[in-house]
């Protein structure tokens, strides 16, 4: 019986050392497996080039860092990145709170509209929010940034809604200035934590033109703004500031909101590094750093791609075959893209620079060349549209019915629309000036932006075909860095721009106006003010009144049946958009501009 019992212990302690060495085994095992595992991450890790920096390649270059003297997207991009605005549209879908912490509404009792139709809207601005240089947000930074941003002549929009004047400038005509200050002054008004807007009647599309995420209306920081020469917020001073030029501007090249990233440097026409702004209301973003890189040569931008050297670009239709199928490279494309190209003309040209003599005949063309409405249309009549999107665009655009975009409410498919017809073009460039327009002839030097083939091939396209017309017809192509070739159109020297109408929002009151209104961008650059002030301001104001969507569908429907009848401009394309990244970012979300991109939820895994 004991060497029974002896045997059985002996089993027992054999059995217990097996287990504990296939235990060992197996504990080693994993031991060796999540290893193997850390290593293998470490090695993708290693993989990733910057792993901390997000960088972006890009035609386009930026001309201002001052966010009420931004005109293009290029630089608003960067706004939207460094700013916050009192409403937020980030999803695209719904506004949402943000430095303001309600959205306001009838029902909430944060907008009345009394029997006057004077209309007030409050916002409840967010406590405790820190700009990048620790100043705490207070409602008298909101009233700051929107008195100044009308002041300088930014924010039109909002200086009609206030003042009933499409300018701060305007309403001084006609009111003097102290007089002017004081409406514009009272039509902001502090109360505690709340900041109240008065406007003179209803304006529909008030708090969707301030959900922009801080592209154009973010807030500023008071104190800093003063700190840096800009105007100190006073009556006296502000004489001083209205409508001065970004050249005369102190903030040109500074930047400091309360976003999620802040300037880290700007090297101009080379590069902007924005670094992470740690201190972030809603919390830091994932990314330390974003690098926007100028590269004005598309297939330098895409070898720098391919190399993992830079982690974004936006392409054209034709591009995609370097990238599609590339190792480590993603793409998304045939993105609908809120944004419409047009070629403006400028009615009343402010330099000679691209004149020759100003004289009509072969060594020139006069300052109000096209104030013309017959060369207007027959330029409009000799642009191939259909060549253009097949052929340079390789399809990747759409021609726009008008100034209201394709897949928004209120575009209308019937308007009336110039098609490709030499005839046509003859027919009214024969009756210019008189018909000494075709006797004479005209030399006309149109400038493009430097690496943008689209615009020097659509330049091109009408170069050739008005040739075909009347071989007296001379239109010089050359080109401008990109913030040259802005700067150029808002010192109104460009007899031909081309430019866009990017809407932030739905509401046709932001298109139309942006391409109509006598107080806003294009009437202004391309000189047709007197005209839009007697023919669209009107239907524009009335627009903007009106919640009945009915008559909001027919006064925009009847505005862009005059900008038809005016040939304002060319519409040539509706934007289609493809970019491409490295597959290691994470993060992109499809916005209405496909070239925007939201650093803050940018990552790499």
């Amino acid at each position: 019986m004991k060497n029974r019992k002896l045997k059985y212990f002996g089993l027992f302690l054999l059995m217990a050392a097996l287990i504990a060495f296939f235990a060992g085994c197996q504990g080693n095992q994993e031991k060796e497996s999540s290893n193997q595992e850390q290593t293998t991450k470490i090695a993708a890790a290693q993989k990733i080039k910057n792993p901390d920096t997000f960088i972006e390649a890009t035609r386009n270059s930026i001309e201002t860092l001052d966010l009420h003297f931004m005109s293009s997207t290029a630089t608003t991009c960067i706004a939207y990145n460094v700013y916050d605005s009192l409403l937020s549209n980030r999803s695209g879908n719904e506004i949402e709170p943000s430095l303001s912490t309600k959205v306001p509404t009838i029902e909430n009792q944060l907008i009345s509209i009394g029997k006057d139709g004077k209309t007030t809207i409050k916002f409840p601005i967010r406590e405790g929010v820190k700009f990048h240089n620790g100043e705490v947000l207070i409602p008298e930074d909101v009233k700051y940034t929107f008195t100044r941003g009308i002041v300088v002549g930014s924010l039109s929009n909002l200086c009609q809604a206030l003042t009933g004047e499409g300018s701060f400038k305007h309403l001084i005509d006609t009111s003097g200035l102290a007089e002017a200050y004081k409406i514009l002054d009272s039509a902001i008004v502090v109360n505690g934590q709340e900041v109240s807007f008065i406007l003179n009647a209803p304006f529909s599309p008030f708090l969707d033109i301030i959900a922009d995420n801080g592209s154009c209306y973010g807030i500023l920081n008071k104190k800093w703004c003063m700190a840096q020469g800009a105007w100190p917020g006073t009556a006296e001073t502000v004489k001083d500031f209205i409508s001065i030029t970004d050249e005369k501007n102190t903030l040109h090249d500074k930047m400091m909101g309360t976003g999620p990233f802040k300037v880290e440097a700007w090297q101009q026409g080379e590069r902007l590094t924005l670094q992470r702004f740690d201190g972030y209301w809603q919390g830091p973003a994932k990314i330390h750093r974003v690098i926007r890189q100028i590269v004005s040569d598309d297939l330098v931008a895409i070898q720098q791609l391919q190399r993992g050297d830079v982690d974004f670009v936006c392409l054209n239709l034709s591009e995609l075959p370097q990238v599609e199928g590339y190792e480590g490279i993603k793409v998304v494309k045939d993105i609908p893209s809120s944004q419409l190209i047009k070629m403006n003309f400028n009615f009343n040209m402010h330099g000679d620079k691209y004149l020759g003599d100003k004289i009509l005949g072969d060594k020139g063309t006069p300052l109000d060349f096209f104030s013309d409405i017959d060369v207007r249309k027959g330029f409009c009549y000799a642009f191939d549209y259909e060549t253009f999107i097949k052929d340079v665009l390789l399809g990747g655009g759409q021609k726009p019915y008008g100034p209201v975009l394709i897949g928004y409410p209120t575009a209308n498919p019937d308007n009336p629309q110039y098609t490709f017809d030499l005839e046509k073009a003859a027919d009214h460039l024969k009756k210019a000036f008189g018909g000494k327009v075709w006797e004479q002839g005209f030399k006309l030097v149109v400038p493009f932006s430097a690496g943008s083939t689209h615009r020097q091939r659509a330049l091109e396209i009408l170069q050739a075909n008005l040739k075909k017309i009347n071989p007296k017809f001379q239109l010089e192509l050359t080109s401008l860095p990109w913030a040259a070739y802005v700067g150029a159109i808002n010192d109104k020297i460009m007899p031909i721009s081309i430019f866009g109408i990017l809407p932030q929002y739905r509401h046709p009151y932001g298109s139309l106006s942006y391409h109509m209104h006598s107080a806003d961008y294009y009437a202004n650059a391309e000189g047709y003010s007197d005209l839009a002030k007697k023919k669209y301001d009107p239907l524009i104001e009335q627009l903007a009144h009106t919640f009945d969507k009915e008559t909001l569908t027919a006064l925009s429907h009847e505005l862009q049946r005059l900008s038809y009848e005016d040939a304002l401009s060319i519409f040539h394309y509706q934007v289609i958009g493809q970019v491409a990244m490295r597959d290691w970012i994470q993060g992109y979300s499809i916005k209405p501009f496909p070239f925007l991109v939201d650093y803050y939820q940018i990552y790499k895994e």
